[in-house]
C-alpha cells in the first residue's frame, strides 16, 4: 500500500495537509524548497511551483496529482470536518490553514506520521547503511590527515570535504573538538589547534538520498594519562552493555538505562549529561530514541543511535557512537568503525 494511503487510513482525519520538507519527502521521496501534499479520501495532491513542477510531474504522475498551483487556489481540495497537519508547521502557515480549511477543525497527526517513519523499509535502512559507508571513509581519510597544530576548523572542513567528494550531502554541521573543548558534548569548532594529550572528538554524518548517517569517535594524539586511558574504557564498556542488551519491545528509557545504570555502578554517572540515543532517518533527530523520558517502545526496522559519553569539565571529554538497526532479540550495528582506543 502506498505511504499516503496508510498515514490517510490511520489519521481519522476527512482531509491531510502536508506541508513541512521532511515528510513531504518520506511521503513522495522528492525533494524541494516549495511543496505541499494534500491526501483525501479519494486522491493524493503534490502542490509545486514552476521551478520543479516537469520533474516532478515525470517523477511523481504516477502516485500524485502534480499541481503548480498555491495551497490557497486548492482550498476547495481542503474540505471536512477534520483537517490533519503537523504541529512543526509555522505559526504563518497554521494561520494560513486554519483560515484555508473553513468550519472544519485542525487536528494534530504528527504522531501518525513518526509512527510510519520510525518504522525503516528496507530500502531506507540500505540508504543509511550507504551514508555510514562514506561517514566511515571520512573518518580514516581523517585518521591519515591529523597531525599536531592542525586547528580543529581544518580538520572538520576535511572531513566534509570527503563526505562530498563521496557524492552525499553533510547530514550536519560536523562536530570536532580536541582537548578541553571535547568535554562540551556539541562543541563548536574553532581555530584551536591540536597538541599531544589531547583527545579529539569527531562526530560526523553523510547523507545519503535524503537519509542520514550518524557517527562520533574519540582518538588520543600524543601521550594520554592513565585516567584518560581509564574514561575512554569505561564509555566503551558503557556501550557494548548497552549494544548488546537491546532489542525489540523494551521501553526507549529502559535502554538508556542499560548505560546510565553501567556508569551510576562506575562511580561516573554525573559525567553522562544526555541521552543515549536517537532515532535517524530523513531526520537526523526523528522518532522513538534512548532516553530517560522515553516510554514508547522499540521496534524491529528502528534506526538508532547508541552514544554513551562522559564529560569531565575543563578537562576532556569522551563519546563512541554507532548506528544500529533494532531486531526482534538483538540489533544490527550498521557501524564498522573501529572503537578501540586509537593514540596517534
Amino acid at each position: 500500500m502506498d505511504v499516503c494511503r496508510k498515514l490517510y487510513d490511520i489519521s481519522d482525519a476527512d482531509t491531510l495537509v502536508i506541508l513541512t520538507p521532511s515528510n513531504t519527502r518520506y511521503l513522495s521521496g522528492f525533494a524541494s524548497t516549495n511543496c505541499q501534499i494534500i491526501i483525501t479520501d479519494k486522491d493524493q495532491y503534490f502542490l509545486t511551483d514552476m521551478r520543479y513542477f516537469a520533474e516532478a510531474k515525470a517523477l511523481l504522475g504516477h502516485r500524485y496529482t502534480v499541481l503548480c498551483k498555491t495551497l490557497n487556489e486548492v482550498s476547495s481540495l481542503i474540505c471536512g470536518k477534520t483537517i490533519g497537519f503537523e504541529k512543526q508547521i509555522t505559526y504563518g502557515q497554521y494561520l494560513e490553514l486554519k483560515s484555508i480549511s473553513g468550519v472544519g477543525r485542525l487536528v494534530d497527526v504528527s504522531d501518525k506520521i513518526s509512527s510510519l517513519r520510525d518504522i525503516k523499509t528496507n530500502e531506507e535502512i540500505e540508504l543509511i547503511a550507504q551514508a555510514q559507508k562514506v561517514t566511515e571513509y571520512a573518518f580514516e581519510q581523517a585518521l591519515s590527515f591529523i597531525h599536531e597544530g592542525v586547528s580543529e576548523i581544518e580538520l572538520a572542513a576535511y572531513i566534509e570535504y570527503n563526505i562530498q567528494k563521496s557524492g552525499c550531502e553533510l547530514a550536519f554541521e560536523s562536530i570536532v573538538a580536541f582537548g578541553e573543548h571535547t568535554s562540551s558534548p556539541h562543541a563548536h569548532r574553532s581555530s584551536v589547534r591540536l597538541k599531544s594529550g589531547d583527545f579529539i572528538t569527531m562526530d560526523i554524518g553523510a547523507k545519503y538520498k535524503g537519509y542520514c548517517s550518524d557517527m562520533t569517535r574519540t582518538v588520543g594524539f600524543g601521550r594520554l594519562s592513565e585516567e584518560q586511558k581509564r574514561t575512554y574504557d569505561c564509555v566503551l564498556g558503557a556501550q557494548l552493555k548497552a549494544l548488546e542488551s537491546l532489542k525489540a519491545d523494551i521501553r526507549g528509557k529502559d535502554g538508556d538505562a542499560l548505560a546510565r545504570n553501567y556508569f551510576s555502578d562506575m562511580g561516573v554517572g554525573e559525567y553522562f549529561t544526555h541521552s543515549l540515543g536517537h532515532g535517524v532517518g530523513i531526520d537526523i533527530h526523528e522518532g522513538t530514541g534512548l532516553s530517560p523520558k522515553e516510554d514508547r517502545l522499540l521496534k524491529p526496522n528502528m534506526v538508532l543511535t547508541v552514544e554513551p559519553g562522559l564529560y569531565v569539565e575543563g578537562k576532556y571529554g569522551v563519546r563512541i557512537e554507532d548506528m544500529v538497526v533494532i531486531e526482534e532479540n538483538s540489533v544490527k550495528n550498521l557501524t564498522n568503525a573501529n572503537k578501540q582506543l586509537i593514540i596517534l
